[in-house]
């Protein structure tokens, strides 16, 4: 095969051995001279012609004449062209070997040039096919063209070896020769066919180029919308690193995949080009609306360009939205069709002749496909006649009067629907059945006015005239009402416009957009707003932040969050609650934020009204109590726990996070040590909402004062039992789970030390009741200036606190104008009673403390040998214990060790013996009773499906054994048709020969 093609090549004045780029210029399917003509028959021989026979055993073959088709291609570098296909190969070599040193002396360098510098280095017929931004620039000097005895002057192919010209002329010919290759060499000769486009020829173009180091990944969005196939042309260049960094394998990258903002379904890519320098393709897409998302990874810079013939937009996503707001141009094209035809129904409403025709038109053009049922036809019938109402009444922004409804009731022939379903019970009747179902219910008045020439034909064509230029005011915006209309309330869209039914759906959306403030603390909360749900609505939620965020979506009804997909609220059905929906929304802010930064939600639906916002300007500035601390591992493995106290109601968000990023939190809210809500997160976890509801009782109320109300109400009625009014006592606390944080020996010396510490402050009794009146009176005298000495104490705090640490920070978000109807302080309820049982000790025992300090290191130190002493003493001192003998006849005081072990039969005591009441009791009871009933239930349960699987196991038997037997009753008649079947065969071949003898015997 090589050996043929290097053969053509010679032929043609190409070598093999010296491959190169030819450019191809033209095509022809017929010879470049006119054949000449035939001559003429004489008259004679044309009576009677006598074909030529040829005898021959095979049938013969007409052969077929091979069809003229020829490529012409130019080429800087042909030699001299030989006709003879035998000749010397090693004379060859060396002429081609002179011909390369002629050739390559006249080479310098290429550059790139404009389109009018390189026209004069072209053939008049090949400049017109190249492109300027592809063409290069070849120069070379009359003097090596004086030199060069091996570039021809024509192209036809000589018999001999061509004359080479001794005498350069003085105008410089072009460089460019060509020749034709027949369509089958071309192919044996060539292996790769490059297409070069010319951008500047299509209408339509858009570019993206992007330098950036390191690795680039840009998303860029296409939408594409014709009524047409379209196809698009993407260029796509890369910039790749080189030197020592170039040895490593890259490549860069260029996806399309389809994309619809109400889905998260993935979806397979439909476009793909991997270069690592420039790549071309096209990308073909039928007719209708197209969303794509261009993905684009490069490992230094890229340049996309993308050319059509048809309109396109290659923007990013915000930009592409609003593109989505409008109908697309296949929904366009078929309203305006439709309406077309409604017109001129209505202008034609009197006409006898043209009347017939134009309604079948408007059904076609509104019913582009054949119901199976007759059935299906009259519920899209009375669709069209709603939806021509429908948009009408938009037109006038009117009810429609009487005689105005009866006037569209002739022109759609519309019935009352109630009586037109009962009449078509039979699905299988024909069209002609529907159109007289349609005609006997029509009413007396609309089946006469459907009637051209009549009185209420031509008032109903009056009151059409009046109302329809209000119509046609504004044509596209009714037009597309009157088919939105019926695609939003036909269930059989998708087979009477299967086109637009896949084609990405119109969207309506509306954003809400929060600055980004600079601020000391790299968490914020942005956004924290309620919506309200109108009605049942698919909504996708989309943010634009250039900083790192997160979105909590949660029902205020049930207090359930929207779960999220990949870090993100995916598309899903609102349903529509009293309370709304409440958006939250936190950023990690970077040290430097870009100028004039801004977090941004949009929400986007397929139908209006969109969810509205219970405020008409989102609020973005939160009050934030803050609290950090050293994490100090504990038995309980808690990290905090914090007493909310609430003056008035109050929604807030609680955030937890640690110095490790993969800790695992439970972050929980206790109301009287019952956990209300729950979240568990690794290294940051937050509940993005709770309503802090006010306690019932008075906040300057006692517990004697409660105790009394409530000994009262149990005299006064001793039967009922006793009603406790429930005080919120909420409690934030933050557990570590799984023993996620492990510490090192110098951390965990810091965390031993901060121990000890709060061991010691625990230890050291309160000061004196006079000390501890006055510092009360003049903390009461300083509550005026709490705030200000509270943010001094905590920046002198934040100034020595150690961020490399081990630590944690808990933050209460409120709104600032409820700043103050919320107060966060640290549990000291456990320290605080501990604290008070050793002040009634020294209160009792003045000077108590200083002596345990004293005796305490005393008795801690003492030797060992000592304590030893002080416990014989203490057992020599009681003369009169009595003393026994050892009785041989006693069981020994190893006796245990013979019994057996009945530890295992003990009952265990599991915690402190507690007194059993009759409420107690009771309640015991209800727990038993609903354990028993919950497993009874899932006793049940579990009976039945067992009982229903061996229902359909045994009917699955009954069903395989029908089918065998069927089998077998197929199978057996089938033999016996066969058997049938051959019998008569074999008879009559017996049969014949019988009756051909007895013919011969007659």
């Amino acid at each position: 095969m090589q050996a043929k093609s290097a053969e053509t090549l010679r032929r043609h004045g190409l070598s093999l051995l010296r491959g190169h780029a030819v450019l191809v210029t033209r095509t022809r399917a017929g010879p470049l001279e006119p054949p000449p003509s035939s001559p003429p028959v004489p008259r004679w021989k044309l009576i009677r012609p006598q074909k030529k026979t040829v005898i021959t055993s095979e049938p013969q073959k007409t052969p077929l004449p091979k069809p003229e088709q020829f490529i012409e291609v130019a080429s800087l570098y042909f030699f001299n062209r030989f006709k003879n296909e035998s000749g010397s190969l090693s004379g060859l070599e060396t002429e081609l070997s002179s011909t390369v040193k002629g050739s390559c002396t006249s080479l310098i360098p290429i550059s790139e040039m404009e389109d009018a510098d390189c026209q004069e280095f072209l053939e008049p017929g090949a400049a017109k096919c190249n492109s300027p931004n592809n063409l290069q620039k070849t120069t070379v000097s009359v003097e090596d063209i004086k030199d060069s005895d091996n570039i021809p002057n024509d192209d036809s192919v000589m018999a001999e070896k061509e004359p080479a010209t001794k005498e350069a002329s003085a105008d410089v010919q072009p460089l460019l020769s060509s020749t034709w290759l027949d369509l089958a060499d071309f192919v044996k000769c060539f292996k790769h066919l490059l297409v070069f486009h010319k951008p500047h020829f299509y209408p339509h173009s858009s570019q993206r180029s992007c330098f950036k180091s390191p690795m680039i990944r840009r998303e860029y969005y296409l939408c594409i919308d014709t009524p047409q196939p379209s196809q698009t042309l993407i260029s796509f260049s890369a910039l790749l690193f080189w030197g020592e960094e170039s040895e490593k394998k890259q490549e860069a990258v260029l996806t399309i995949l389809p994309h619809l903002w109400t889905s998260m379904q993935a979806q397979m890519p439909v476009f793909i080009i991997k270069t690592t320098c420039s790549k071309a393709a096209v990308l073909n897409l039928p007719k209708g609306r197209h969303l794509m998302v261009v993905h684009v990874r490069a490992p230094v810079g890229y340049h996309v360009l993308l050319c059509s013939k048809t309109p396109l937009s290659f923007e990013d996503e915000e930009t592409t939205m609003a593109e989505f707001t409008k109908e697309s141009a296949c929904f366009t094209e078929q309203t305006i069709a439709i309406y077309g035809a409604l017109s001129r129904v209505a202008a034609s409403l009197g006409d006898e002749q043209k009347l017939p025709a134009l309604r079948e038109t408007l059904k076609k053009a509104h019913c582009p496909i054949n119901h199976s049922t007759t059935l299906e036809e009259q519920q899209h019938h009375k669709v069209f006649g709603l939806a021509v109402n429908h948009m009408v009444r938009e037109a006038l922004r009117r009810e429609l009067t009487p005689d105005e409804r009866f006037a569209v009731q002739v022109l759609t022939q519309s019935s009352d629907a109630e009586t037109f379903s009962q009449t078509l019970k039979d699905e299988k009747q024909t069209s002609s059945d529907v159109q007289a179902a349609l005609e006997e219910n029509l009413e007396p008045g609309v089946l006469n006015a459907s009637e051209p020439g009549t009185k209420e034909n031509l008032y109903a064509a009056k009151l059409l005239s009046d109302m329809w230029p209000k119509i046609e005011a504004d044509t596209e915006k009714h037009a597309a009402i009157l088919l939105r209309y019926m695609f939003d309330n036909s269930e059989e869209k998708a087979q009477l416009y299967p086109s637009l039914h896949k084609e990405p759906p119109r969207i309506f959306f509306t954003d809400f957009s929060v600055p980004l403030r600079e601020t000391a603390d790299f968490w914020e909360m942005v956004f924290r707003e309620v919506f309200l749900v109108p009605r049942k609505m698919l909504l996708a939620v989309k943010v634009f932040s250039p900083v790192r965020n997160l979105l909590h979506v949660i029902n205020n009804d049930t207090g359930e969050e929207v779960k999220l997909l990949f870090m993100k609220v995916p598309p899903r059905v609102f349903e529509p609650n009293k309370s709304g929906y409440t958006f939250v929304a936190e950023v990690w802010k970077p040290q430097s934020l870009p100028a004039d930064a801004k977090w941004k939600m949009v929400l986007i639906g397929t139908e209006e009204p969109l969810p509205k916002m219970s405020r008409e300007t989102p609020l973005n500035a939160f009050s934030v109590k803050k609290f950090q601390e050293y994490y100090i591992p504990n038995k309980k493995n808690l990290f905090c726990r914090y007493l909310v106290q609430v003056r008035a109601e109050t929604m807030a968000t609680v955030q937890f996070q640690t110095s490790k990023s993969d800790v695992v939190i439970h972050l929980s809210i206790l109301d009287q040590d019952k956990e209300v809500v729950a979240n568990t997160g690794r290294g940051h976890v937050m509940i993005p909402l709770f309503h802090f509801l006010l306690q019932r009782g008075s906040t300057q109320e006692t517990s004697q004062q409660r105790l009394r109300t409530d000994d009262a109400a149990g005299e006064a009625d001793s039967d009922q039992p006793p009603l406790h009014t429930l005080e919120h006592k909420y409690v934030v606390q933050a557990q570590v789970l799984y023993g996620s944080w492990p510490l090192d020996k110098s951390e965990l010396t810091f965390a031993n030390m901060l121990k000890d510490k709060e061991k010691k402050e625990m230890r050291a009794p309160d000061r004196p009741p006079d000390e501890l009146q006055s510092s009360r009176k003049a903390e009461r005298d300083g509550k005026k200036g709490k705030s200000a000495a509270a943010s001094a104490s905590g920046s002198k705090q934040d100034m020595s606190f150690d961020l490399t640490k081990p630590h944690w920070i808990l933050r209460v978000v409120t709104e600032k104008t409820k700043t103050e109807s919320i107060e966060v302080k640290k549990d000291t309820e456990r320290s605080d009673q501990i604290r008070a049982i050793k002040n009634s000790w020294e209160k009792l025992e003045p000077g108590r403390y200083a002596k345990s300090l004293e005796t305490r290191p005393r008795f801690l130190n003492r030797p060992l040998n000592e304590a030893d002493d002080e416990t014989t003493s203490d057992t020599n001192k009681d003369p009169a214990a009595p003393t026994c003998d050892p009785d041989p006849c006693s069981p020994s005081e190893d006796l245990s060790d013979t019994l057996p072990d009945f530890s295992h039969l003990l009952r265990g005591q599991t915690g402190s013996s507690k007194l059993m009441d009759s409420q107690k009791e009771e309640e015991c009871d209800k727990e038993l009773i609903e354990k028993i009933q919950t497993y009874q239930c899932v006793r049940e349960s579990f009976l039945e499906k067992h009982i229903q699987y061996a229902s359909d196991r045994r009917e699955l038997v009954k069903q395989q054994l029908e089918m065998y037997q069927n089998m077998q009753e197929e199978r057996q008649k089938s033999l016996n048709a066969f058997k049938e079947g051959y019998e008569i065969t074999v008879l009559k071949k017996v049969k014949q020969p019988n009756k051909d003898a007895k013919k011969l015997e007659k």
